[in-house]
């Protein structure tokens, strides 16, 4: 018997150990399948996250827009319609952007004429706030402005940038989002603008330093004079070859005149002279560098057209008097 029993026990026992290890392989399978799972849930979540937040940027960045409207306003003083060209800017998130840029362009989205009277870039367009900012003095030295663009560029609060033109979004990597026609003539030519100084202050800013960047034998004085604002009073006095000379000094390694104006009011533009090291920097693109130079600060003087008001640190539209302002029924700028 005692036999039988142990045989039993024996039978028990191995009985035992099957189910144990029969036990272990479904725990086993059942964990790595669990393990599966719960990986498969991060990833789910973690996919879900970064689309989330993806999403999140994007309406971040499709609530930050800029478009121009262009309005007519009839004056009886004059008998016709004054146009008055309005570029805006809006951020209608709930999060701050930054290093917003904007340029206006005419038709072909090649040409470029620059921020006009717009700050670039705008460190900080705040949540919930809207700028604007007349254009109509720029958009008045070029031919064919019916219909005005704008272009955007912005980083959101995620450190993305973005590039907005029209309808059209997307995210890009360029720091600068604009690249100005650099290499082909006639492009260039047409982001100059109109040949009228009447109408256009790069005309006169070309002009102006022409004549200083010539040859002594080919220094027109009377030219020259003529390109001076009359009201403003560093020009005043005599003009002889020393005083001359010293404006060809402050500008003897600054011989490159950027193409574009920038006007801090309707009667006030800027153009920027630079030195012959900073133009390597600056055609390089997407690369923001310290530019040395001076500004050339060019005024309207009514039927004059615009004249040279000053040459080397930028004059504020506060600075200079426009005395035929109200006598020719404008606002003071």
């Amino acid at each position: 018997m005692s036999v039988f029993w142990e045989a039993l026990a024996a039978i028990g026992t191995l009985f035992a150990v099957a189910v144990s290890v029969t036990f272990g392989i479904v725990e086993g399978v059942r964990a790595r399948r669990d393990r599966r799972e719960l990986v498969s849930l991060r990833r789910q979540a973690e996919t879900d996250a970064h689309a989330k937040a993806a999403a999140e940027r994007v309406a971040v960045a499709s609530l930050v827009t800029s478009w121009i409207t262009d309005d007519y306003t009839y004056s009886p003083a004059a008998s016709s319609y004054e146009r008055t060209v309005t570029l805006h800017l809006a951020n209608e998130s709930n999060e701050p952007v930054t290093n917003a840029t904007v340029n206006v362009f005419l038709g072909d989205r090649q040409r470029l004429i620059g921020p006009l009277a717009t700050p670039s870039p705008i460190p900080v367009v705040p949540a919930r706030r809207e700028f604007t900012w007349d254009i109509s003095t720029g958009i008045a030295a070029y031919d064919d402005t019916n219909e005005p663009r704008v272009a955007l560029g912005f980083t959101d609060s995620h450190g993305k940038r973005w590039r907005r033109e029209d309808s059209t979004l997307q995210e890009t990597t360029d720091a600068d989002v604009f690249h100005y026609a650099q290499k082909d003539p006639a492009a260039a030519a047409a982001q100059i603008g109109a040949v009228d100084p009447a109408r256009n202050p790069m005309i006169v800013a070309h002009a102006f330093a022409d004549l200083l960047w010539a040859e002594e034998d080919q220094f027109d004085q009377t030219v020259f004079v003529s390109l001076l604002d009359p009201l403003a009073s560093g020009w005043q006095g005599t003009w002889d070859t020393n005083r001359v000379q010293q404006l060809r000094d402050l500008l003897s390694n600054f011989s490159n005149l950027a193409a574009l104006a920038w006007y801090g009011a309707p009667r006030v533009a800027y153009a920027r002279i630079f030195s012959d090291a900073s133009l390597g920097q600056v055609s390089k693109a997407g690369t923001a560098v310290a530019v040395d130079g001076y500004f050339i600060t060019l005024v309207h003087r009514g039927e004059q057209g615009w004249r040279v008001f000053g040459v080397g640190e930028r004059y504020r539209p506060d600075q200079i008097f426009f005395p035929d302002a109200e006598s020719a029924g404008e606002r003071p700028d």
